[in-house]
């Protein structure tokens, strides 16, 4: 089994390869250097799981080969709602009571995200707006698949009945 140092030279010796293998997947210098910076702190709880210096190695790569996938999905969501939003307000010229309206929509809105226990929010948050699978998110927060997808459930119920609520 590696040790802390051990995997800390693996990761000094990769770093230039790591970088060039996410500069080359997302495109950007800097996502890359975010990207490798998180893979050194994620590695370093993991440390003492490597048998050999190869096995490190491997995993570093498929890491941030990994990383780098979900950084360009990601994109492309987020992406696709700002077009999207573009495309629903591109002519819209709010009247008065239509700010108003929406000002008291998103107030409820708030609200019923507010009222969520925090892991909630958080699991509604990482699929909602990041685009990020269950299975994914099980993994980011450290947690089985199962209760991520209970979480999110539970979060899209509460939310939907405090706006019907607020309808009536």
């Amino acid at each position: 089994m590696l040790a802390t140092h051990d995997i800390v030279d693996v990761f000094v010796d990769l770093h230039p390869t790591l970088q060039r293998i996410v500069t080359y997947r997302t495109g950007s210098r800097q996502v890359a250097q975010d990207l490798t910076q998180d893979i050194y702190f994620r590695i370093l709880n993991l440390a003492n799981q490597f048998p050999s210096h190869d096995d490190a190695r491997n995993y570093l790569i498929r890491v941030a080969m990994n990383a780098s996938t979900d950084y360009v999905r990601t994109e492309q969501r987020r992406s696709q709602l700002l077009k999207g939003t573009f495309e629903l307000f591109e002519n819209y010229m709010p009247s008065p009571e239509d700010d108003m309206h929406y000002s008291q929509k998103i107030k409820e809105i708030d609200d019923a995200l507010s009222s969520l226990p925090e892991k909630s929010r958080e699991i509604l948050y990482l699929s909602r707006v990041e685009g990020m699978t269950h299975a994914q998110i099980a993994e980011k927060l450290g947690v089985s698949r199962s209760p991520v997808e209970k979480y999110a459930v539970k979060a899209v119920l509460h939310c939907r009945e405090v706006l019907l609520k607020n309808q009536s």
